[in-house]
């Protein structure tokens, strides 16, 4: 094959801008469009897009984000790429529709710009993605923007593969990245054509062949149904670190893991765990604990779901500590991460001292001083 000699553009951009040029690259056929603070940014750069001719799409101005994830769920039936994106009251609004989306695996990509929910906060945590974590969507959570562009365009790739065939959520924290700006490598679009192939839908609604059905499924449906979503899900599990590990070998950047390990394993006394930007943060604390001679390292979960179980056992069980810090929290229990966490570590009878906190609701600043501030708290303990 001979490779492309067009050379990625580094150029300055916020997380929207990322999201917003990734799609662009992927050149979705059918884009739902409805504003909601955070994420406003990202539809009305892909408007620009699509007024100056630099994108070719059908841009669809809905009324609500319900409408919204109905345009996109009818434009992927009809065998097109779809794209959409919200943000926490929004992702609720358009709830029902998210739900049908992830039950009858509608491959949709749609970047969830995290924001608080009820009562009126614009600032960012996840517990508006958290309530979709069952809803049957693949869930990213980027730490920086470079990672959003690069996790977007894979996002494509992965809800259109055949064996997995399934919506994907990129979530990106909001204002923290989505309006924050850093530098960016955009690839050529010969290279994510070389990547990202024209859409080839695995099922499609032809006017030229009519069928009558209803939406009401029996129980034999419905079971068959979901044993269908958890073998795309087990699909994906395989598949993602293989897609990621081509875009890397492609493009650049990635790797082929779900989990990423920052920091010397074998000599950490303390692991580090966090989904998105506090897990970029918890990055920059392992440098300010070694300046004080404490060691540790830090895992992060570039997916939550599917959960990256089987990774994330094998890296605790050689730390003797692990310190999970959740931006979300399952009222009555503890944070999603945590509480998934444990739930493993007990079925593989992992002995390590856990320890969970949750930081960050509402947009509160952490930073890697108060991470660094924790995990000392953690090596106190007896």
């Amino acid at each position: 094959m001979v490779q492309s000699l067009e050379k990625p553009q580094i150029k300055l951009m916020t997380g929207a801008e990322a999201v917003a040029t990734a799609a662009k690259l992927s050149r979705p056929q059918v884009i739902a469009a409805y504003p909601i603070t955070p994420q406003t940014k990202i539809v009305e750069t892909i408007s620009g897009m699509v007024t100056r001719g630099e994108l070719d799409t059908e841009y669809i101005n809905v009324e609500s984000e319900h409408s919204a994830m109905g345009a996109v769920i009818g434009a992927s039936l009809a065998g097109t790429r779809t794209f959409t994106a919200t943000s926490s009251h929004g992702l609720l609004y358009m709830g029902e529709l998210v739900w049908w989306a992830g039950m009858t695996r509608i491959p949709v990509v749609m970047p969830v710009v995290n924001r608080s929910l009820n009562p009126w906060n614009i600032w960012p945590d996840h517990q508006d993605a958290m309530a979709f974590r069952d809803a049957g969507w693949i869930q990213f959570y980027a730490k920086n923007n470079q990672e959003v562009l690069d996790l977007t365009i894979c996002a494509f790739r992965i809800a259109e593969h055949h064996k997995i065939w399934m919506p994907v959520m990129v979530c990106l924290d909001g204002f923290i990245l989505s309006h924050t700006s850093a530098q960016v490598e955009i690839p050529s679009q010969s290279k994510v054509d070389e990547f990202l192939p024209p859409f080839n839908p695995l099922a499609m609604l032809d006017p030229d062949k009519p069928f009558a059905h209803g939406s009401l499924t029996d129980s034999e449906g419905i079971w068959e149904q979901r044993m269908s979503l958890i073998d795309g899900f087990n699909n994906s599990r395989v598949l993602i670190p293989q897609i990621l590990a081509e875009y890397t070998e492609k493009i650049g950047r990635l790797g082929d893991y779900m989990v990423e390990v920052t920091g010397d394993i074998d000599q950490a006394e303390c692991a580090i765990m966090a989904l998105g930007t506090l897990g970029e943060e918890a990055e920059q604390a392992i440098e300010l604990l070694s300046e004080k001679g404490i060691q540790a390292v830090v895992f992060r979960p570039r997916v939550f779901r599917p959960f990256p179980k089987q990774e994330l056992i094998s890296l605790i069980k050689k730390v003797p500590r692990l310190l999970v810090i959740d931006r979300a929290v399952s009222f009555g229990n503890a944070g999603q991460l945590a509480i998934e966490i444990q739930a493993e570590l007990y079925a593989n009878k992992v002995d390590v001292q856990f320890h969970q906190i949750i930081k960050g609701l509402g947009g509160m600043d952490v930073t890697y001083a108060d991470i660094a501030a924790e995990v000392e708290k953690v090596l106190k303990e007896v």
